[in-house]
């Protein structure tokens, strides 16, 4: 009778220890937009703008943080990941900072259902977004598409290399807010001459 008490004992001790070595770290989730690195304006508060489609790399195109290893290795964060998915949250917080920028209540992600027109779309193409030793290495190329007879697009390309102030994932994601900034400061630079900005 004690042999069998003692193998239970065992038993149970094992199937705990089992339980609790299977335990993996649950993963943290980031959103971009939530603090503004750019300062607020009234540069075209009556302009009107969907924002996007935005085409990504495949690296980008997934929830996980992304960073570059040596020799072009790509090395996904699975315990570190954009809520909702990196062309969300980049929409969203392009977006938000073109509003805070031209003081527009105007400006949508797309898709969007939006009851009024838009002047202009903002379609994108990020080549490159991505965490290389301690900056962010960025290369977004963005056209400006007036919609009728509003004039001729504006097509443009933002490169910058954006420290990443001290470690960790909170510096990476401020790092890409910085990077949205920059790319709506661009942006809203090029509104005075499209019609409809004021």
């Amino acid at each position: 009778m004690t042999m069998r008490w003692t193998g239970i004992a065992i038993l149970a001790v094992v199937i705990s220890t089992t339980a609790c070595l299977g335990r993996s770290p649950s993963p943290e989730h980031y959103m971009l937009g939530t603090e503004s690195a750019g300062a607020a304006g009234g540069a075209a508060p009556g302009v009107a703008l969907l924002v996007g489609p935005v085409r990504l790399p495949a690296y980008l195109d997934r929830p996980q943080f992304a960073r570059l290893e040596g020799r072009g290795e790509i090395e996904l964060d699975e315990f570190a990941r954009w809520l909702g998915g990196f062309e969300d949250n980049f929409l969203r917080a392009l977006s938000l900072e073109l509003g805070r920028r031209t003081g527009s209540i105007r400006i949508a992600a797309n898709p969007s259902k939006a009851p009024f027109p838009f002047d202009a779309r903002i379609r994108l193409h990020v080549d490159d977004l991505i965490v290389e030793g301690d900056a962010l290495r960025a290369r977004i190329r963005w056209a400006m598409i007036p919609t009728g007879d509003r004039g001729a697009p504006v097509v443009d390309v933002m490169e910058a290399r954006i420290p990443i102030a001290g470690g960790g994932n909170a510096a990476i994601v401020v790092a890409h807010d910085a990077a949205v900034a920059l790319l709506a400061e661009r942006i809203v630079a090029a509104l005075p001459a499209r019609p409809g900005a004021d």
